[in-house]
């Protein structure tokens, strides 16, 4: 029982941290202002942070990890051999649905992240570009075998791979994240349009 009130102390601080950093900014928000919006004290909030850098890096890092891991099932689904070309485009929408939705859950955190990290804290730079280079370069690769189901022939993959990834990024950012857009499915079948007219045009 101790142990489950720790971790949900911990919690309730991360997602007050959250709310506080949304509201103010990183640079403006306070240790008082973030035991203030959990509800608790000083001490408690020391107990687990020892500034509000380390919840801040928290919060930042989770919700990278958070994206790789879903990046990690969406890219094992579209590396399974032999797909057809509609399989592959059916693997793409889910994972477009998958971000999207990823986003949506995230959508508090999203607007704290991005507040600070565009233009990039240094701190993350590395993790957040490693993370970017994995996705461009796995995407890359899925382009590339896509080419044997008879689509995306006359694209370069590395190019196409970096317009797609930029396309979701500003879709779950402009509408979902700032436009608080919950029609992900909607989102995803307009997505889909362009990608489908994209991929699939033959020269």
């Amino acid at each position: 029982m101790a142990r489950k009130l720790t971790s949900q102390k911990r919690a309730d601080l991360i997602a007050a941290a959250t709310e506080v950093f949304k509201k103010k900014g990183f640079r403006d928000a306070s240790v008082k202002d973030i035991v203030a919006e959990a509800g608790a004290s000083t001490a408690t909030f020391y107990r687990y942070f020892h500034t509000k850098d380390d919840i801040y890096e928290e919060i930042v890092t989770g919700f990278l990890m958070g994206f790789a891991a879903i990046w990690r099932q969406i890219y094992e689904g579209l590396s399974e051999p032999d797909l057809t070309s509609e399989q592959i485009f059916d693997g793409m929408a889910e994972a477009f649905r998958t971000i999207l939705g990823f986003y949506r859950y995230n959508r508090d955190v999203a607007k704290v992240v991005f507040r600070r990290l565009v233009p990039v804290d240094e701190k993350f730079a590395e993790q957040g570009e490693m993370i970017v280079d994995a996705v461009v370069a796995q995407l890359s690769e899925i382009l590339v075998k896509a080419r044997q189901a008879g689509i995306a022939r006359n694209v370069e993959p590395e190019v196409a791979a970096s317009i797609t990834i930029g396309g979701v990024f500003g879709a779950a950012m402009e509408c979902v994240v700032e436009g608080e857009r919950d029609d992900v499915d909607t989102l995803v079948g307009e997505f889909m349009e362009i990608v489908r007219h994209g991929l699939s045009r033959q020269a």
